[in-house]
């Protein structure tokens, strides 16, 4: 009887104690709000922000994933994110991280502040970003966030048609407006 309580003891010990570990791993004052994680976007600029929720160091970086091919390297597109977020990316010693930004510092003084930055005229891809959360020159947390750029169909300029009238033009050239 001692030993089957002391094997349930010990297993459930296990059990919870991975899971606190699990819980610990990750900053909760440091979080990528942009992109959301695992998305897609259709525009050619890629807009990061991250939200730090207490004075603290960060360290930004942003990687486009490439899969090497001979001397060259192919862009990804969002099925192969997918298979890289499963661990199912068949190739996964062919993969290239190609750096856009590396270690970008930043330093919040402030109980809420964000860092942000627009990296423009991105090709279609898989992109990483990665935020290490900084104390005296190391990494103590690291966040990550992939998205995919996607190169736009014509069902996505369907909503800019000239084709329209009334109010859906009215309305249609106000949107265009704000956003030119």
């Amino acid at each position: 009887m001692k030993k089957c309580l002391l094997t349930f003891i010990l297993i459930f010990a296990l059990i919870f104690s991975s899971t606190t570990l699990c819980f610990g791993a990750a900053d909760q004052d440091v979080t990528i709000v942009n992109p959301v994680s695992n998305s897609s976007v259709t525009s050619s600029s890629l807009l990061i922000s991250v939200k730090i929720a207490q004075p603290k160091t960060i360290s930004v970086s942003v990687f486009e994933i490439k899969k090497k091919v001979g001397d060259g390297a192919v862009s990804l597109g969002e099925s192969d994110m997918k298979a890289i977020l499963e661990g199912t990316y068949a190739d996964s010693g062919s993969l290239g991280y190609y750096p856009i930004v590396s270690g970008e510092s930043f330093t919040s003084t402030n109980k809420l502040s964000f860092y942000t930055k627009k990296l423009e005229n991105r090709n279609p891809g898989v992109y990483l970003i990665k935020v290490d959360t900084m104390s005296q020159n190391k990494a103590v947390y690291t966040s990550r966030s992939y998205v995919t750029i996607k190169s736009k169909s014509a069902e996505d300029s369907k909503l800019f048609d000239s084709s329209q009238s009334g109010t859906a033009a009215f309305l249609q050239n106000l949107i265009k407006a704000i956003f030119n």
